[in-house]
């Protein structure tokens, strides 16, 4: 840790392949935890109501059509995105992805993922702290009304209810 603190990540000084090493450890849980729980659903557990929910929610739907069409690519790819990540390796397991397919997918994916969690989020928060170094109450205000406006868009999102569509024919 050097000179700083193990509270403050701004002060760390250790070699950023820890981090790296770190992160693509958590993903690899994460995805592949998320993996063997879509496992799980397919073997019986979605008889549960609330699974029911999740497998029944449009981003399930899309991410079940993604994997239908592009296969191990798309499991890539969604490590490359926020929400769809979770759903889509929930559908790979859900739909029993061979473990040949889905482990190299998840390796690449996670490797992209801490690549880019470790050098943007480190850019990301040099730039925060710079930030609160030189002006501390704007860059609380902003982060308060990003945290507010987050909730309140997620508020929303789950408590829109969708309208009813015309079939298309």
């Amino acid at each position: 840790m050097g000179n700083g603190v193990w509270y403050n990540p701004m002060s760390w000084d250790g070699p950023w392949i820890w981090v790296w090493l770190a992160l693509f450890f958590i993903v690899l849980c994460r995805a592949g935890g998320t993996h063997l729980i879509g496992r799980a659903v397919r073997s019986g557990v979605s008889r549960i109501s609330a699974v029911q929910k999740i497998m029944n929610a449009a981003i399930y739907q899309r991410a079940e059509a993604a994997l239908d069409r592009w296969g191990p690519p798309a499991v890539v790819i969604s490590f490359l995105t926020v929400g769809f990540q979770t759903a889509v390796n929930l559908a790979a397991g859900v739909i029993r992805m061979r473990w040949y397919r889905y482990l190299p997918a998840l390796f690449i994916g996670g490797a992209l993922w801490a690549t880019i969690y470790t050098t943007v989020g480190r850019v990301s928060l040099v730039a925060v702290g710079v930030a609160y170094h030189r002006w501390p109450v704007p860059t609380v205000v902003v982060g308060v009304l990003f945290v507010v406006g987050l909730a309140g868009w997620i508020i929303w999102r789950l408590t829109a209810t969708k309208a009813p569509t015309a079939e298309k024919v």
